[in-house]
């Protein structure tokens, strides 16, 4: 296994060899799904990103949902590989460490445009077989005491739950190290060729790359990796979905996943814990022409709104941050898993919207099953399925603290006084494959500068950490990689 890396990391950017069976592109949660299930054979398997860490775009800012199966039109892929999702989550969840909790999800109906609605989607769970139950208002409100009283009826679906999607991420991206892939991050894909030995030429901004098999799971520039292939059928768009992260004092207002009856745009504004113990209200359905992933006074009052009559709660009290996700909206109402129709080789998972995190296992398989089609696999008889994540010291018993402690002092060095994250949790996170090497990495793995303060108190002390720890000047310190600094200059140096 090797990892590698662009500017910040200290690591040359070309992996240990430039030659692959395959080469996957985009590593969020379709990308890393695909590199676990592929590393389970004897291949050359690579994952390269042209973000500074795994997960980094729309795998970051979701809904963090694992949806019931009920929602997508029955026959599509969404609904095959939603109900293939829900089913295998309960195995990976296990076995790669990934807090998951089955809270089941309540959709809501106010009038009777809402009940026609809730009804279409009870029989689409029938058709599909996935368990749901059609509630009237009497039951809702035994369920759900806090929703709107004004509710006449809802469906409710037990196999639906909360996810940590940057868990996810990291432990399917994990188990691929583990099982010999190799990870290329701040890697911009420019150009696929076909060769005429049958390979394909991944040109980069670090170089060439030769691979026998191409899967394109690049998200939001999915389409672009088409284009390059010559396949110009299929385009995306973005779809900006805003969202605000509430105090974890108010995270046992809801039980369940509370939706509204969706309409064409999507599922609505919701009302969720998380697993990290917040409550997260959104998001809204904003298309764009380009990618915009800043919040707004309006998309936000519009989150407030939809919320508020979900659940009437005076939320703007209790918010410590708001951010807006990106989803990638197809020119087909599906999504596209299949052979390029222009280049053999590479094989496309694109238009990959919501329920996309729900369904990046079943999503993944498939995908093998492609490069089956192009490719002897033969399964590796060593094959390690699982991943345990660096330990957490708040969620471990005294005397395994006790012990961590003594075995490192570190980890009795406080950093975050909010989320309750020490030096020792931050050090091993900067050594894990696949690492962390900047303020958010730290953040989506241990959880510092995540807390009511958002991190006012403790990023000073993880600059600190960050620079003794990788060996760099304070000015390369980046909140995201790239240009996301910290600090410009140095006055210890003398900087202007």
């Amino acid at each position: 296994m090797e990892t590698s890396s662009g500017k910040g990391s200290g690591m040359d950017p070309v992996a240990n060899t430039t030659s692959f069976d395959v080469v996957i592109i985009g590593a969020g949660i379709v990308g890393a799904a695909a590199f676990r299930e592929l590393c389970k054979y004897d291949l050359k398997v690579l994952l390269l990103d042209s973000l500074h860490d795994v997960g980094g775009d729309a795998s970051r800012a979701n809904s963090a949902i694992l949806h019931g199966g009920f929602d997508p039109q029955p026959g599509t892929l969404m609904s095959i590989f939603n109900k293939q999702g829900v089913q295998l989550w309960f195995q990976w969840a296990q076995d790669l460490s990934i807090d998951v909790e089955w809270t089941g999800s309540l959709v809501l109906a106010f009038n009777d445009a809402d009940i026609a609605e809730i009804t279409r989607l009870y029989h689409n769970g029938k058709k599909v077989r996935v368990p749901v139950k059609f509630l009237g208002r009497d039951e809702t409100l035994k369920r759900e005491p806090v929703v709107n009283p004004e509710v006449r009826a809802s469906l409710y679906a037990p196999v639906s739950g909360i996810i940590d999607p940057f868990q996810a991420v990291i432990g399917l991206v994990g188990n691929g190290l583990k099982n010999g892939g190799q990870l290329m991050l701040d890697t911009e894909v420019t150009n696929l060729r076909k060769s005429p030995d049958g390979y394909i030429t991944v040109q980069t901004n670090h170089g060439e790359l030769r691979t026998k098999v191409v899967v394109n799971a690049a998200g939001l520039n999915a389409h672009h990796i088409m284009h390059m292939a010559g396949e110009d059928w299929f385009s995306i768009h973005p779809r900006r979905g805003q969202y605000f992260i509430l105090d974890k004092n108010v995270s046992n207002l809801v039980r369940h996943v509370v939706f509204r009856a969706p309409t064409p745009k999507g599922k609505g504004v919701l009302v969720s814990r998380t697993t990290h113990g917040n409550l997260l209200i959104g998001p809204t359905a904003e298309d764009l022409t380009e990618p915009d992933r800043r919040t707004t006074a309006e998309g936000l009052a519009e989150v407030l709104e939809g919320a508020k009559h979900l659940v009437p709660f005076p939320y703007e009290r209790y918010a410590i941050a708001q951010y807006a996700g990106l989803r990638a909206i197809g020119s087909v109402d599906d999504f596209v898993v299949q052979h390029s129709k222009t280049m053999e080789g590479l094989v496309n998972a694109a238009g990959i919207k919501s329920p996309g995190l729900t369904a990046a296992p079943g999503i993944a398989q498939e995908l093998v099953k492609l490069v089956a089609d192009l490719l002897p696999l033969e399964e590796k008889k060593n094959f390690d399925p699982y991943f345990e994540f660096p330990p957490i010291l708040r969620e471990l018993p005294f005397a395994e603290r006790e012990k961590l402690i003594n075995e490192d002092p570190a980890y009795g060095h406080m950093v975050c006084r909010c989320e309750l994250v020490t030096e020792g949790e931050i050090k091993s996170v900067l050594k894990m494959q696949p690492a962390a090497s900047d303020l958010d990495g730290i953040k989506r793995r241990v959880r510092a500068t995540a807390g009511r303060c958002q991190g006012g108190f403790c990023t000073p002390r993880i600059i600190d950490i960050l620079s003794r720890e990788l060996n760099l000047s304070y000015d390369q310190i980046t909140k995201f990689g790239r240009n996301s600094k910290l600090i410009y200059g140095d006055n210890r140096r003398g900087d202007e």
